[in-house]
């Protein structure tokens, strides 16, 4: 008797530095379809995660998109990718349909487990062009609501992320002076202001009097730098006011999902 060929699949697993989509890590998608692909007699040709990378769009997303590049070479005869919910496949509606209009192209659909989507059915396509848009006003929301999050703090005097600046430390979500170090920051202002000491001197007085620098996670170095001292005489944090807003991430005029940072 012919044994029956099973259908050949990928699996596509994603998720964010900021967020797991109901709480599910890489292995527990990777698990939930797995048992999905067992069950569908499936047999699993490759298997690509992304981890760390939002869904907004698919620049960046170098598993994601070494899986489209050997759908294209017809690489393992794959019928199906399977993903755990639309929302890992993609967050921005026309990634979505254009990475489904692509695999299609090859003979390839798409089956959302958890959503229970199949784009080879015929309402499959309509459904998954729904749910893009419901995506992609998710991640907005995401956005908006976050970046909110972090005016609110800014207002209530508090540190919004990051570490606390040299001469301070964090209590709380909120500043404190660090007796440990508040010396350095002192002596700086005091040399920058009553000697004619310019940045590398105040710099070099440091150094060659025997002043180190407490060694924290973002620095290792133990002397001091005039980049350091510029930083901090730069920095309003010292004058008692939490600077935020300065730069903001918009979108570029005349593409579709590129982003970058502007005063």
């Amino acid at each position: 008797m012919t044994k029956t060929k099973k259908t050949k699949c990928y699996i596509y697993t994603r998720v964010s530095t900021a967020i797991q989509v109901d709480g599910y890590s890489l292995e527990a998608q990777k698990e939930k379809i797995r048992k999905y692909a067992e069950y569908q007699d499936m047999e699993i040709a490759g298997e690509y995660s992304d981890e760390g990378f939002s869904g907004k769009n698919i620049k960046g997303r170098h598993e994601f998109q070494r899986m489209l590049n050997d759908i294209e070479d017809c690489k393992d005869g794959v019928k199906y990718v399977l993903v755990f919910k639309l929302s890992r496949f993609g967050r921005n509606a026309a990634d979505i349909l254009n990475s489904l209009q692509l695999m299609q192209d090859f003979g390839v659909n798409l089956i959302c487990v958890e959503d229970s989507i199949d784009s080879s059915k015929e309402a499959g396509k309509l459904l998954i062009s729904i749910l893009a848009a419901v995506a992609e006003m998710e991640r907005e929301n995401i956005r908006v609501q976050t970046m909110a999050g972090r005016e609110q703090k800014a207002r209530e005097g508090k540190w919004n992320g990051g570490f606390a600046p040299y001469g301070y430390k964090l209590v709380e979500g909120g500043l404190e002076i660090a007796d440990d170090e508040v010396e350095i920051i002192k002596l700086i202002y005091d040399r920058y202001i009553h000697t004619n000491s310019g940045i590398n001197g105040v710099a070099s007085y440091l150094n060659s009097h025997g002043y180190t620098k407490k060694l924290r996670q973002n620095n290792t170095i133990s002397g001091f730098s005039s980049s350091f001292v510029k930083d901090v005489l730069d920095n309003p944090v010292y004058m008692g006011k939490i600077a935020y807003g300065r730069r903001k991430t918009e979108k570029k005029i005349g593409t579709r999902n590129e982003m970058h940072v502007v005063e």
